[in-house]
Parts: C-alpha cells; structure tokens; sequence
C-alpha cells in the first residue's frame, strides 16, 4: 500500500477515534456576500488570524473548512471552553475583557468594512454571539439569522463528507439548497439520489435582504418522504376518478386540501 495511502488511514483514525470522541461544539463565523471562490486565501488568513486571538485557547479550536455559499469559515470549539469563548466574544463586542480580545474584534469589524461585508458568528444551534452589520446606510444589509421549521421539496443530486453532519444538495425549480442532516437519515435519503423528488422536513436559517427577500442560507434535515413523480394531468386525472369525490363540489378545493395536509381548521 501507497505510502500517503497509510497517512490518510492513518488520519481518519485519529480524527474519527480519538478527536472525534472529545465532545465539541461547531461554530461558524459566517462573510455575507463572500464565497470560498471570491474571498482571497490571504485575506481568509487574515480573518482567521484575528479570530484565534479573539478566541484564544488556540490548542482547544479547530479550523474545518470554509462552507459554499457565503464564506463560512467552520470551527470546532472543544466543549469544555465553549462557554468561555462565547463570553470573551460577547465582552469584546462590549469593548471588554483581555486587551488582546478587543483588539481583534475591532480588527475583525474593520477588515470586514475594507471588503464593504457584514458577517455573523453563531453556534450550530443558531445562537448567534456576535454580529458585525454593515455601517449604517448600506443598501445591501441582511437581517437575520432567524430559524423556522418547515419543509423544502426537490430532487437529489449530491450528499456525502466526513462530517458528523452530512451535507445534501437539493435542486428544485433553478433553485440550489445546501442542507444538512445526521448519518442515519444521510443512509436512507441516499437511495433517492438522482431519483424521484423527496420532501425534507426540518429547521432553517433565514435572512431577509435589503430588497425585503427572504433567503435560505441553512436547513438542517430532520426526516424526509419520496414524492411521486407523475405529472399534474395524471394526478388530476385520478383526483376525478375518485368516486364520490366531495372535492369537484367544494368551493374551495385548496383550502381543503391545505386542512387536509395540514389540520387546520
């Protein structure tokens, strides 16, 4: 076997046996308008040295990967110094706590004014501990991150990675929603790769832009159904098929479809 063969196993099984087993907590600090394909690797540097310092507990934060979408720079925080790191952050915002801590926060704000973005920081769980908006007058300020269950339809097209948390990509109607969800749920949604379109049931991460549009930037996968694939004229073709249907007299089909599904009255 290949020598970087054996260094690669080598790597999974410490990461996956021994790192994997110390309990962590995933953060991320979150560059709007920025990807992974336009933000410089100098300046990502840049970011991430002003971030350890405001972190500090260097050997106890580990640098992941840096997310599609917006440049999400993912961390994993050692659990036992969570709480601490949450307060530095939170007191520097304050202008607080060690000189160090504050110096970086206010170097991570003008960073992020020279490069004309706003960004975000926030446990996986949606507690956001630090927001840098835009100054005042921008046209182009989010708001947000706000969370809400929900369901998203779409077809298949890529899922898989080392992450505790599986990554899935759905496609519906032009539109790309990057998900994620636990292995469990990862193994039975994989057989619907490429297939018929399936319905995701769980929670997402919202912001609204300054035109007023609502934009998904996160969802994490709880449960999901396969849905049928057969076009509308067949299904309708059915629906009147259906003897004694009360629905062909109803004055409002899709209101009573919608109590159906949903169990409102």
């Amino acid at each position: 076997m290949a020598l970087a063969t054996l260094i690669s196993y080598a790597w999974v099984e410490v990461y996956y046996g021994k790192a994997a087993a110390m309990p962590r907590k995933e953060l991320h600090f979150s560059i709007e308008g920025a990807t992974p394909y336009s933000l410089p690797m100098a300046r990502l540097v840049q970011y991430l040295r002003e971030l350890a310092q405001l972190f500090a507990n260097e050997d106890k934060v580990h640098f992941l990967k840096v997310d599609e979408g917006s440049a999400d720079c993912t961390m994993e925080i050692e659990e036992e110094v969570a709480p601490l790191i949450s307060e530095r952050v939170e007191r520097a915002a304050k202008g607080q706590g060690p000189t160090e801590a504050t110096r970086a926060y206010k170097s991570l704000r003008s960073l992020l004014e020279k490069d004309e973005k706003s960004a975000y920081m926030e446990w996986k769980d949606g507690d956001v501990i630090a927001h840098f908006p835009k100054k005042p007058g921008s046209s182009t300020e989010t708001f947000g991150p706000f969370w809400q269950e929900g369901t998203l339809d779409g077809i298949l097209w890529k899922i898989g990675g080392l992450d505790a948390t599986v990554p899935v990509h759905l496609i519906y109607d032009n539109a790309h929603h990057i998900c994620n969800t636990t292995r469990d749920v990862a193994k039975d949604l994989a057989h619907h790769l490429y297939g018929q379109p399936v319905r995701v049931h769980g929670r997402g991460k919202w912001y609204r832009n300054a035109d007023g549009n609502w934009e998904l930037r996160w969802f994490d996968i709880y449960r999901f159904e396969p849905l049928s694939d057969d076009n509308l004229l067949d299904v309708v073709a059915r629906l009147r098929g259906i003897p004694n249907n009360d629905l062909l007299e109803s004055k409002d089909p899709l209101g009573e479809m919608h109590q159906i599904r949903h169990g409102e009255k």
